[in-house]
């Protein structure tokens, strides 16, 4: 087994500059959120990071934990008003979650203010330090110029050498590298201990098993995101109470899912076509081992086009490459459904005919899934790990109140644009709101695949009789909100850990939807069958029927596909709406969006030309 890292605790009081030095240390400006009111960071925040300042030892792998402010002993939550009683409870917090952080640490650095000097909550912190037999260096930070000379001197009444001592500045980089370099050393003769156990180590800090996606929780404040975060990384991480707004900063962790023989798929290289060549060879070979459907389309698409050789011919020359059509058309795509939005709830039902059955599996279902872990849970090879991602509580902008809630609720979107999977946290007792509409369409205009997860359960079934009521509920929820209807909604209470087997599941199976690659063959037969069967008319540039010479599959985060038609402008949204909602109910796409890219035949033909590979469509 290897050796663990050394774990480093960044301990102090409030607002003396552990957050910011503990960004300078990582190298990362922005991990924590930085401000010069007290209270700010409440979490602990995890980041591994590796110290090498002294080229004349081995380099060193740190866990380090950023804490909030720290008073040994809790107060009196009382207070004059609710604001005040609410910041109290939330010291007394903070203060069990820096005794954890002290707990699990190998080393603490005891942040202090030069500024201020010794006060006795430090004497006191630096007592509790000691009694918990944890090694520490005194960091005296907020040394900002030699003007201050001397005035570290009482911080020697803490007990410590001269060479347990560092004046830093974390706003101005003075003092980090050699307070770095100290570390450094520690952590070497940290590694000849050969420690491979820590009790009180957190759990989900780094990832057992190879990562495969990263899952952003969102909602509403007081949603119970932390407690879910908790609850699926197996330790206290995020600070819990029932205080809306208790998560300013996200917090991150790792849990484990079991995906079997189907964790080979996460390995493959899916090949999509991210160039004209490797599109074009993939035709190729769909020309030769599909030649009754590849003539069926053929036939069709010469014969709308005879029809009228002068209406729809859509030349431009084509002066990029289809990488970037890949990533920059994806941009003009969530644009035009995004668009399309307003008008889902007059979707022709024709064209609306994929709904998903309610996600909340029957007791005979988890039973199998327990049962398959048990049998081939011993190939460790068949696990994967899961990077989680919990967020502050997101209000609506104009109830948004200070600079610190502004950068929280920044935070919380950017975590959806760099998750791949969205569990919406929904409190079921208030219902799916206008913010919690929103956000799902973030998400899905991000191209994020979502997945709703209706928290408090416990309390809301005192409005439910039955599960019959519990499925009229739901699906009445579908209803509300149109594009429900291809994402699981699954009914959790993280207080009482239920329904979190269901979660799991439908995360594994998002997660293996998100590395999906359909068959060129089989997706240009299902395609044209689509067309076939429900024909309609794009007018732009001259009237005619829709018809596609070629689709292939360019991306699967989310599936998007490139179809080669003789229309690539001019077809109704509902036709593109029933296209996608086709292909996301025939191939199994759940919880994620569908993207269509429209380009025209002669395109083709033309990219075809440039690579040189020209292929004639009239053999």
């Amino acid at each position: 087994m290897k050796n663990r890292s050394m774990v480093v605790s960044l301990i102090g009081r409030p607002n003396v500059g552990k957050s910011t030095l503990f960004n300078r240390l990582i190298q990362k400006q922005h991990k924590a959120i930085t401000h010069d009111k007290p209270g700010v960071t409440r979490d602990r925040h995890y980041e591994i990071t590796t110290f090498e300042e002294d080229h004349n030892i081995d380099p060193t792998d740190v866990i380090l934990v950023d804490t909030g402010g720290f008073y040994p002993e809790r107060i009196d939550e009382r207070g004059k008003n609710t604001e005040e009683e609410n910041a109290n409870k939330f010291f007394n917090i903070m203060t069990d979650h820096a005794r954890m952080a002290i707990e699990e640490s190998d080393l603490v650095l005891f942040v202090v203010d030069v500024r201020e000097g010794a006060l006795p909550f430090d004497t006191t912190i630096a007592d509790y330090i000691r009694s918990q037999k944890k090694k520490f260096l005194v960091v005296v930070n907020k040394y900002d110029t030699d003007n201050q000379a001397g005035e570290e001197a009482e911080f020697y009444s803490l007990g410590i050498n001269s060479d347990e001592m560092f004046l830093t500045s974390s706003t101005h980089g003075r003092g980090i590298i050699l307070l770095k370099e100290k570390v450094q050393e520690i952590g070497n003769e940290f590694a000849k201990s050969k420690l491979k156990e820590a009790p009180g180590i957190s759990m989900g800090v780094t990832p057992r098993e190879q990562v495969v996606s990263k899952v952003a929780l969102i909602g509403a404040p007081n949603a119970g995101k932390s407690t879910l975060l908790n609850l699926l990384v197996g330790s206290e991480r995020a600070l819990v109470s029932d205080i809306a707004g208790t998560t300013v900063d996200p917090i991150e962790g790792y849990f484990d899912l079991f995906f079997g023989k189907e964790s080979k798929v996460l390995e493959e290289d899916q090949g999509f076509s991210k160039n004209d060549g490797l599109l074009f060879s993939q035709y190729e070979d769909f020309r030769k081992n599909n030649a009754a459907v590849y003539q069926q389309m053929v036939d069709a698409y010469a014969l709308e086009e005879m029809s009228d050789k002068n209406a729809g011919m859509d030349h431009f020359e084509v002066d990029y490459e289809l990488s970037d059509l890949v990533d920059a058309s994806l941009e003009e795509q969530l644009l035009e459904q995004s668009e399309e939005r307003s008008e889902e709830e007059s979707l022709d039902k024709n064209f609306d005919q994929v709904f998903t059955a309610p996600a909340d599996l029957e007791e005979s279902t988890t039973e199998q899934v327990e049962v398959a872990v048990e049998v081939d849970e011993n190939d460790g090879s068949h696990w994967r790990s899961i990077h989680l991602v919990d967020t502050a509580g997101i209000r609506r902008q104009k109830s948004v109140n200070g600079f610190v809630e502004s950068q929280s609720v920044y935070r919380s979107l950017r975590s959806i644009t760099e998750s791949d999977i969205v569990v919406v946290l929904i409190d079921a007792t208030k219902g799916i709101g206008h913010q919690d509409r929103r956000l799902i369409d973030i998400a899905l205009e991000k191209g994020k695949s979502v997945i709703v997860a209706l928290n408090k359960m416990d309390l809301k079934r005192a409005d439910l009789k039955d599960e019959k009521a519990k499925r009229e509920w739901i699906a009445h929820l579908r209803i509300d909100i149109p594009w429900l209807s291809f994402c699981d909604i699954i009914t959790i209470s993280a207080k009482h850990n239920k329904g979190l087997k269901q979660l799991k599941e439908s995360i594994k199976k998002t997660v293996l939807v998100r590395n999906t690659n359909i068959p060129t063959g089989e997706l240009n037969r299902f395609i044209f069958d689509l067309v076939e069967r429900n024909p309609v008319i794009a007018k732009v540039g001259g009237a005619k029927r829709f018809k596609v010479k070629y689709t292939s599959m360019i991306k699967s985060e989310p599936p998007t596909f490139l179809l080669f038609t003789n229309k690539s402008q001019g077809v109704p949204d509902n036709y593109k709406r029933y296209l996608r909602n086709a292909i996301r109910e025939g191939f199994k796409l759940d919880n994620t969006p569908v993207h269509l890219i429209l380009r025209t035949g002669n395109e083709l033909s033309k990219r075809m030309k440039k690579s040189k590979m020209m292929i004639s469509f009239e053999d």
